[in-house]
């Protein structure tokens, strides 16, 4: 911790000096433009593929869906479907197109949007008659659960799409039937996996089909440029249906792994928003009037988290998990290296969930700090004081915050437990490929909500689910899912969710909540409108416009 302090104070004297004024030429970017530092370097573009935020951002420029997100409120609106209709049991949703067309002047109708459905349903390697030729691991496929017959599709339980309840009575039309009634699927038909993708060019392109000079797309702006490591430049769609909102000729994601980077840049003029920032650094910013102004962060819909791979001793032991848990101190971690206004977490729901009945927090209940219960647990699991415990390796991506949390927490299970982890740090893309292939012993993770649900924090630990990468497996957590689906009582609903949240976050313990997140970034003040702070991060492209 003192360590930290002298840290600060080293940056504050570097800020004092490098902050009388922003002397960086945007202007090699042309006009009407917002340069952006992404942070990490974009996964693929491919909508299909995405679980990051740094592509989701890249994609609302790219892409649009049946529904869009309001700018303000998050709310769904019209985005290639003008309208839509309920039935008033909820389970089938009739989406009326309006004309619009692909980037290459190809009409978009509702095939694209089966086609794009069927390709994530699809699994790779499969030859079922009709099959999208270029089917592709979706790590979001089972948020198209709720529709009829596709966890069977996807599962291979059924081998017919016609057992999925999708329907084109015409070109402009599509109808959607639910298992069951879900108030959330306008908010679902809003994220990636649920955007069309051109057939034409993706069967014809194969992988290629997200290269810059091929891409086709059907949102506000299409890929003009991409140089990987440096940068990722959007231009205006002039096909776009809605051409006329869409103020930015262009938009830049600047990619680099290290926030300080992006910050240096943002202090030398060559960015204007840095989606991310380094809280060692917040004192100093919030003494400057002027950085000040431009540092934000609003409470943020996700959870940093640590993963146990459940399939390596001794972590197969849930009171080794447990005793993990009680050891860390999350009240010190957030008071003294994340302060950003973080909360410390017990459970895996934030705060900001908005619930009816609203969410009781496992605070109290669940495994909060106890260094007395953790070594009992770990002694009744056979390791006494920490005797003959495995060096066990703790991997985290590439981040001066992931770094110290890491170390805090090396430190508090040695200092508690007397065990000894080995730090691995390793650039994003690499960390997130050994985590899905379960080559990691405890991993450093995340999950951001993709809607305003409680079941969007717990159906990616599903048994065998895509972003699960635990190996933890749960038949009455998954049999507790399955009832929240079908239960039309509020009430109830939320007590079967919440039961399922207690036997993952306090029975079975396969993750380490550590805390709710802020998104902390900077914006450059009075420079744009149409950037409105929520608690999912999400700023719709389309509105943003430049100040004069």
């Amino acid at each position: 911790m003192r360590r930290a302090g002298r840290t600060v104070g080293s940056v504050i004297v570097a800020l004092v000096l490098g902050s009388c004024g922003f002397t960086g030429d945007l202007s090699r970017f042309g006009d009407d433009v917002l340069v952006m530092s992404n942070l990490a370097e974009p996964g693929s573009l491919d909508p299909a593929l995405q679980s990051g935020v740094e592509e989701q951002r890249i994609t609302l420029a790219l892409f649009e869906g049946l529904l869009s997100y309001d700018p303000k409120t998050l709310r769904p609106r019209p985005g290639l479907a003008e309208r839509w209709d309920v039935s008033r049991d909820g389970k089938t949703w009739t989406f009326h197109l309006r004309p619009s067309t692909w980037s290459d002047g190809r009409s978009l109708t509702s095939a694209d949007f089966v086609y794009a459905w069927r390709r994530v349903l699809d699994p790779p390697g499969t030859h079922r008659e009709g099959s999208a030729d270029y089917a592709v691991a979706s790590p979001y496929a089972d948020l198209m659960d709720v529709i009829v017959g596709a966890r069977k599709y996807r599962r291979g339980e059924v081998d017919d799409f016609a057992a999925v309840g999708l329907a084109t009575p015409d070109s402009q039309t599509l109808e959607v039937h639910l298992e069951q009634a879900t108030p959330w699927f306008a908010d679902l038909v809003c994220f990636p996996t649920f955007m069309p993708v051109p057939r034409h060019v993706v069967e014809y392109e194969r992988e290629r089909w997200t290269h810059a000079g091929v891409m086709i797309s059907n949102g506000p702006f299409v890929l003009d440029e991409r140089r990987p490591g440096a940068f990722l430049r959007v231009r205006k769609n002039p096909r776009y249906w809605d051409a006329e909102t869409v103020r930015l000729e262009s938009l830049v994601y600047l990619s680099t792994d290290r926030v300080d980077t992006a910050l240096d840049q943002y202090l030398a003029g060559e960015s204007d928003w840095v989606r991310g920032f380094n809280p060692l650094k917040a004192r100093a910013w919030r003494a400057d009037p002027e950085l000040g102004r431009a540092l934000h962060a609003p409470d943020y819909l996700g959870t940093y988290f640590l993963r146990f791979n459940v399939r390596r001793p001794p972590l197969d032991d849930v009171r080794v998990r447990q005793a993990l848990t009680l050891a860390v101190d999350r009240e010190a971690i957030t008071r003294n290296l994340t302060a950003m206004g973080e909360k410390p977490a017990t459970g895996i729901m934030p705060p900001c969930l908005v619930t009816d009945p609203p969410w009781r927090s496992l605070r109290g209940r669940g495994l909060d700090h106890d260094p007395h219960r953790a070594r009992a647990l770990l002694a009744a699991a056979g390791f006494p004081a920490g005797k003959g415990f495995p060096l066990l390796t703790y991997s985290f991506n590439s981040d001066v915050k992931n770094r110290a949390i890491a170390e805090a927490i090396q430190a508090m299970w040695k200092d508690v437990l007397g065990i000894r982890v080995e730090l691995l740090n390793r650039e994003k893309r690499v960390h997130l490929a050994r985590e899905r292939a379960g080559d990691y012993d405890i991993s450093r993770g995340s999950w951001i909500g993709d809607f305003n649900d409680p079941v969007t924090f717990l159906d990616f630990m599903r048994s065998g689910a895509g972003n699960n990468r635990t190996g933890w497996s749960s038949r009455r957590f998954d049999e507790l899912l399955d009832a929240a689906r079908t239960e039309s009582d509020s009430a109830q609903r939320i007590a079967l969710l919440q039961a399922a949240e207690e036997i993952l976050m306090v029975d079975e313990a396969p993750l380490l909540p550590i805390f709710h997140f802020t998104t902390a970034y900077v914006l450059r003040p009075g420079r744009f409108a149409g950037i409105f702070e929520n608690a999912r991060d999400l700023h719709p492209p389309k509105f943003i416009r430049r100040l004069p």
